[in-house]
This record gives C-alpha cells, sequence and structure tokens, in this order.
C-alpha cells in the first residue's frame, strides 16, 4: 500500500506518473477515493485495476479520476478511469491537509 504518498481527495488535480513528458502530462480531476483496493476493483471483463497495471502494487487504494476540459461545467458525464494511488501525481489540492477537528 502507498501509504508514503499524501492522500487524494475530490477536487484535487493529479497526472500520470507514466507520462514520459510532465510538461505534456494531461491534468486529471480526482472524482471519486473508493475504499477498494486496485486487486478488488474490476475495470474490463474479469480484469482489475490491478491487472492492468501490474506495475503498481496490487494492494495500493484506488482513485477516480476524469479529464475534464476548459470549459467543462459538469463532469458527471465524463468517463471515470480508475488508477492504483501510486500512478498518480497530485498536482494540485482543492483542500488543506489540516486535520478534520
Amino acid at each position: 500500500m502507498t501509504d508514503d504518498r499524501p492522500q487524494l481527495h475530490v477536487g484535487d488535480h493529479v497526472q500520470d506518473r507514466q507520462e514520459d513528458d510532465p510538461d505534456e502530462a494531461a491534468t486529471m480531476l480526482v472524482v471519486g477515493t473508493p475504499a477498494e483496493r486496485a486487486d478488488e476493483v474490476a475495470v474490463d471483463d474479469d480484469l482489475t485495476v490491478a491487472d492492468v497495471n501490474p506495475e503498481f502494487p496490487a494492494d495500493d487504494r484506488v482513485v477516480e479520476a476524469v479529464f475534464p476540459g476548459r470549459t467543462t461545467a459538469d463532469v458527471d458525464h465524463l468517463t471515470r478511469y480508475a488508477y492504483p494511488r501510486s500512478r498518480l501525481r497530485r498536482t494540485a489540492q482543492l483542500h488543506s491537509e489540516v486535520a478534520d477537528v
């Protein structure tokens, strides 16, 4: 599990660590942080997030993200993509890291 990385929250901006050129990487918007691990979330037929991302830990938490455009006003209609947490790099956060009191 990737406990060494900052927790991602809905609204955070992320990029794919697998992009060769970070300056060219598309920015995604986090829209879901389910409790399931990568080896528990099905993405296609009998495949899990872990199956299609074998270079990342199977016990990673899953993060759901979309690719909004500059003028996207409603993200509900966009396709959600599931990634293992360690595949994503946070580029901007919506909320501060201060613990809820």
